[in-house]
Formats: C-alpha cells, structure tokens, sequence
C-alpha cells in the first residue's frame, strides 16, 4: 500500500506546476493534457446522468399498465398445447389457439403462448394492447432501473475510453517530439565535440 501511494505521490509531483527549468514545454504540455483529461472524464458525468435518466424514463412509459397501454386479463385456452422437447436449461412452451375478452367486453381469439403442462380449458393470464391483441408483458420496476444505470455507466465509459484514447495519441505525439528534440540535441553536442579546440 505504501509503494502504491509512493508511486501516485512520485506521479503527482511529477505533473504539478512549478518553475523547473529543467521542464522542457513537451512536460508542460503533458500535465496540461493530463488535467484537462480529469476535467473531461468529471464532466461526462453529467451526459452519462441524463442518459440513464432518459433511459429509466423511456422504460417507465414502456411499462405502463391501464386503458390506452396494456392491461391483463384472463385467456381460455380451447386446445391443449403439442408436447414440445425441450432442450437442457429451457422451459418448453408452445403457442395454443385461445379466447379472451377485453375490458371493452369484445371477445377475441387468437394464438397465444403458454408454457407446458397446460389444458384444454384451462385459463392463463394474458397481457394485452390498446387494441386487444396479445403483448409482452410490461418490464418490472428493477428491470428499468437496472437500464437506466445501465445506459449511465456505457455512457461514462465510452467516454473515459474516448478521453484515453486521445491522450494517448496526446502522449504519443509529445514522446516523438521529445525524441526528435533529442536526437537534434546530441547532433549539435556531435558537432561540438567534433571541432578541433582552438588554443
């Protein structure tokens, strides 16, 4: 723990501002990429926030129950389902001719689908649409929250990826500046110390 913190000390220090002369205008411009990097990823929070807010809205009106949305109502089946095979982990299910009625009193049938097990007559609830026709039904509460942070932290992380990319390609483009100013660095000691000293 103390070498981590060493470490991130060594790191801090390294970027503060001070009045180094041996800080070249590259290490200037690397602290300078760093904070704005910080700055950026603290503000993407804030369209990360409004995502998933955005995201938990669009689910709660997607869920909605009542007249004009869905509402549940109870369906008789008027044939017993096929015996279907179902493989390992999955729950065998087939779709079945039914009858139902509407909070309007319109009778309707249609296919529907119901799990294995079920007969003849028996009644299965069945989620419906303005319209009366067979829906999903509405997702729970937790499922909508759950997309809601969901969506949030995609956003967040898109946009830290997105800042770490360019300050890496920042780094980068710094570092074959640094190495170019190096390499013109050691050609001018070359010369130097080439040149015959005069008495």
């Amino acid at each position: 723990m103390r070498a981590v913190m060493n470490a991130t000390m060594l790191r801090i220090r390294r970027h503060r501002p001070d009045r180094n002369p041996l800080r070249r205008r590259s290490d200037r411009l690397e602290s300078a990429g760093l904070v704005v990097a910080v700055l950026l990823v603290l503000i993407s929070v804030w369209p990360a926030v409004l995502a998933g807010r955005i995201t938990y809205e669009g689910g709660l009106r997607n869920a909605r129950i009542g007249p004009g949305f869905r509402q549940q109502v109870t369906a008789t089946l008027l044939r017993e389902p096929r015996s279907v095979r179902a493989a390992f982990g999955e729950s065998a299910a087939s779709t079945v001719p039914a009858r139902w009625t509407t909070p309007a009193g319109v009778v309707r049938t249609g296919r529907i689908s119901v799990p294995a097990g079920t007969r003849a007559g028996q009644s299965v609830p069945l989620w419906i649409d303005h319209e009366g026709d067979p829906t999903t039904p509405p997702p729970s509460r937790t499922d909508v929250v759950l997309r809601g942070v969901g969506m949030a932290l995609f956003t967040l992380v898109l946009a830290v990826l997105l800042v770490a990319g360019l300050l890496a390609a920042l780094l980068r483009l710094l570092d074959r500046r640094r190495y170019a100013e190096w390499d013109a660095a050691w050609i001018r000691a070359d010369d130097r110390w080439r040149r015959p000293r005069r008495p």
